[in-house]
């Protein structure tokens, strides 16, 4: 059974009056909420669930569908409020009055919602998310609603259910959590991902019979899927999902520690050691400060949710994820504001209230630091002796509002004798306490600080100078990844440079800067823009630059030539090919191309033509005729290249690391990292030097004007290049290939970094930052190769499964073949039919089911080699004979008019 397919481009009143019925109709003295998104904000619209109020509800929502610009999408909560919010508001869970059903999100495909880079895959297509719900040990949804992306499997209660205080609130929203997880767990067990963060009690689902209009997508139908029509009780529900969740919350924790590690990985982090149990060892009476207690009574969580965080789940480290509170449209965009485990919270807005980054030791935001902050002004001392006023029954701010027990703890451990009752010296007496320090704080941890990602450029790099600082800024103004910016600039420096401008490291000849980099992203994630930023930077001046399209060796070396006059014919009618330019420059943003080089029939020829380019050698072929015969002299000219390479083509790449392109390249991510700010910055100009008459001028065009220029390294460079060159030599180049290249690549890189400076000479800050490109360009590297490999796995797991779905198929056919129906199939079909003729009236599909199958002919019949469901051939043969006659769709049987006894 596959989803439903709706041609239509604007909403349907029809199929989104019938949605909204089904989920409500049989509720009263409620409320149904409606909602569509315009630019990151939220309409809210509040109807009676009456014949009337329905009708109006979808009224608007077809108001909406109409405007322009039109809402990215029109959503119903899925449970009934008593009342209508005040305006402008939601209500929260709080406001939540009745339940009618349990609901679940299937995301499926990419648009609109790719996973995480460490989890695994969304279901490919509709069919995929039915297959996880139905392998689930749930039972079969009532119907099926498609969201344009995503499918919405709904179990109908018999009864509306009244909440009926904040503990039956807190019993419903665990059972409406338990139940994506139940479901998440079985998607892993068939490797997929499951959203199982939907289950809270305000949740808003995409109303089906509209449009899906989410930002940067395609537009898409909604539509109601086939329907079960079971009907549940919800205590039933309650009972299946206590007995199942325990067994889905292990699968779940087994998930994310296999997530965790993949991050690791991909990351090269070293997990910390786990955190040991901090035993608290006890302290006299009076020793002890009123921050210490607070630590002891709260947990960071209930803080942030008191000052209106609202929790959105487990970060990828185990942290829970907060976002800030909201007011006046004013909404983060961002999946979490802050983290938080037992002990500390980190903050990453700016909007929050709260000091932004990990904060050092004595400043961290624990309890006592968080209730500082929101009540304080983050002043800990005002806070520690407000609270210890209130302990003491005097005058006091807000810690007058701390719960009783709390203050009578604090009375207790932290408060004198004699300052209990003496107001005087009440304000003393906590200066004579180790109150005011950071004891509440946990001892240090390697995963309190955020780790930078090591396959990023980090922080100190873009710092250490305001050149860098430019690249970094213009780079975030025009959404684009600063690496990927800072490579294609040193590409285009390198291209102006004439081949008479070299590096030399004191050990080899000088050589030429040509500069290969690979910006390595999927599709749209910006490799074109980030070329285009980097030529705003650093414009080419007008200068007979070789423009090159990268296809063959033999195309890319006449780039470099032009026919002219033979000197040696008299006539001078003979033309031949000469050499008239000596830079190169080529620019390729599709990984097609690098695909197409490691398929082609003459990719030997091209990739043996771009490795000597890169050290400028001699090129060139010896035809018979004269007129034909392309040839560049070694060191009488240069390339750079700038190449946009997705996943598979770079990892096919890679795989032909011994032909030495791979190891010329600079890797680096084309994608925004994760310190992209919300708010951009401005834009910057070019990229420029001060010439000795004092004009600023395009670094570009400085370079261009550069003629026998050698630019030198430092002695210590020098003897470590000397010290690198023999540990390649005497092994480590044979244990890593790829990284044969590495003294080069350093020397030009830093030498590419001197001249973007306006400087021609490598001063020891060069080679530090070229030393850091080349460990972030390695780690980048190795992030292709881990993601080919495990690519190559995966297709390896298929292709076995394949083959041993195919022989246990095999072995199914053979066994019907030569031994006929199974018995276990017979014996169900005729169970069914005494079942049915005992009742004497229609049963639904799902009771005869559970009826009709015995565990004893459930595992006879797997035994024989069968895939499908015991119960659906049953029902399929039972049909077939006449014994069980389906109804209502399926979702009903009755007993047939053949006898299966007299047969």
């Amino acid at each position: 059974m596959s989803a439903p397919v709706q041609q239509q481009l604007t909403a349907d009143p029809d199929v989104t009056r019938t949605w909204i019925e089904t989920l409500f109709g049989h509720a009263s003295d409620c409320y149904l909420a409606v909602s569509a998104g315009f630019g990151g904000k939220l309409a809210n619209r509040y109807y009676p669930v009456s014949t009337e109020g329905i009708e109006a509800a979808v009224r608007q929502v077809m108001a909406w569908d109409k405007e322009s610009p039109s809402p990215q999408g029109i959503y119903l909560q899925s449970t009934l409020l008593r009342t209508p919010p005040p305006r402008g508001k939601r209500g929260g869970e709080a406001a939540v009055h009745a339940i009618t059903h349990l609901w679940a999100d299937g995301d499926y495909g990419t648009v609109g919602h790719k996973p995480g880079l460490d989890d695994l895959p969304h279901p490919s297509a509709a069919e995929t998310v039915m297959k996880i719900v139905a392998a689930s040990p749930l039972p079969e949804p009532t119907g099926w609603g498609w969201s344009g992306g995503g499918g919405n499997p709904i179990w109908m209660l018999s009864e509306p259910h009244i909440i009926a205080d904040d503990d039956d609130r807190a019993r419903l929203k665990a059972l409406t959590m338990g139940w994506q997880k139940i479901i998440g767990a079985a998607a892993y067990r068939l490797g997929f991902t499951w959203d199982v963060e939907v289950g809270n009690l305000d949740r808003l689902m995409k109303a089906i019979g509209t449009v899906n209009r989410k930002a940067d997508c395609p537009e898409r139908p909604t539509a109601i899927g086939a329907a079960g029509g079971a009907i549940y009780d919800l205590a039933e529900l309650a009972e299946i999902a206590a007995r199942l969740l325990p067994e889905a919350e292990e699968t779940l924790a087994q998930a994310a520690r296999e997530r965790q590690a993949r991050r690791n990985k991909r990351l090269g982090i070293t997990p910390p050691p786990p955190r040991p149990d901090r035993p608290r060892t006890p302290r006299p009476t009076g020793t002890e400060g009123p921050l210490d207690v607070l630590a002891e009574a709260f947990s960071p969580r209930d803080l942030l949710e008191a000052e209106g965080f609202t929790y959105q789940g487990q970060h990828g480290d185990g942290r829970m994820q907060f976002l800030r509170p909201t007011a006046d449209g004013d909404r983060p965009s961002s999946a979490y504001s802050v983290l938080a485990d037992d002990h500390v919270v980190v903050n990453f807005s700016e909007r929050s209230g709260l000091p932004v980054g990990a904060q050092p030791p004595g400043g961290k935001l624990t309890v006592g630091t968080l209730y500082a902050h929101f009540n304080y002004g983050g002043n800990r001392s005002e806070a520690a002796q407000d609270i210890m006023r209130a302990a003491g029954g005097h005058q006091a701010g807000p810690a007058a509002r701390l719960p009783q027990q709390v203050l009578a703890e604090v009375k207790r451990r932290c408060l004198k004798d004699s300052a209990r009752g003496d107001a005087e010296n009440l304000q003393a007496a906590p200066a004579d306490d180790p109150w005011d320090g950071p004891q509440d704080e946990p001892p240090e941890a390697p995963d309190d600080t955020p780790t930078e990602p090591t396959d990023r450029l980090p922080d100190t790099f873009w710092n250490a100078t305001p050149t860098l600082q430019q690249i970094r800024q213009m780079a975030r103004a025009r959404r684009t990844s600063p690496d990927a910016v800072l490579h294609a600039v040193l590409a285009r420096v390198a291209a102006m440079a004439d081949p008479t401008v070299r590096a030399d490291n004191g050990i080899h000849q000088p050589a030429t800067l040509g500069w290969y980099c690979g910006l390595f992203g999927p599709s749209g994630s910006g490799k074109g823009q980030a070329e285009n930023t980097a030529e705003e930077l650093t414009p080419f001046p007008a200068i007979d630059l070789a423009y090159i399209d990268i296809s063959t060796g033999q195309g890319l070396i006449a780039a470099y030539l032009d026919l002219d006059i033979d000197p040696d014919d008299g006539d001078g009618k003979k033309k031949i090919l000469v050499q008239k330019r000596t830079r190169g420059y080529a620019l390729a943003t599709e990984g097609s191309v690098l695909d197409a080089m490691a398929q082609m029939s003459a990719a030997a020829t091209l990739n043996g033509v771009l490795c000597k380019a890169w050290m400028s050698e001699r090129q060139g072929t010896s035809n018979a005729e004269v007129e034909r015969r392309r040839a560049l002299p070694k060191g009488a000219y240069t390339l750079s290249m700038s190449l946009g390479v997705q996943e598979e083509p770079a990892a096919k790449l890679l795989e032909m690391g011994s032909i030495g392109l791979p190891q010329r390249l600079a890797w680096a991510h084309a994608t925004l990292g994760p310190d992209t700010p919300k708010q951009r910055p401005a834009t910057t100009g070019p990229v420029t030097v001060t010439t000795r008459s004092g004009e600023d001028i395009p670094v570009t065009t400085w370079v261009s004007t550069l003629r026998n220029c050698t630019i030198p390294v430092p002695a210590h460079v020098t003897q470590e290049l000397d010290e690198l060159a023999l540990e390649i030599s005497f092994g480590r180049g044979s244990e890593s290939p790829l990284d044969t290249h590495e003294p080069l690549w350093r020397v030009k890189c830093a030498a590419l970094l001197a001249l973007l400076h306006g400087r021609t000479s490598v001063a020891t800050e060069d080679w530090d930052m070229a030393t850091v490109m080349w460990q972030t360009s390695r780690k980048v590297r190795d992030t292709v190769q881990d993601a080919a490999k495990r690519r190559m796995r995966a297709e390896q797991d298929a292709r076995r499964a394949e083959a041993v779905l195919t022989a246990v198929e095999s072995q199914a056919a053979v066994y019907e073949v030569v031994n006929g129906v199974h018995p276990s199939v017979v014996n169900v079909a005729k169970r069914a039919y005494r079942y049915l003729i005992r009742k004497g009236e229609e049963v639904s599909a799902r009771d005869v089911n559970r009826a009709s199958v015995a565990a004893k002919d459930r595992d006879k019949y797997r035994a024989s080699g069968a895939m499908d469901s015991l119960w659906t051939a049953a029902l399929r043969y039972g049909c077939e004979q006449g014994w069980l006659v389906p109804l209502a769709e399926g979702a009903l049987l009755a007993a047939g008019s053949v006898n299966p006894e007299q047969m």
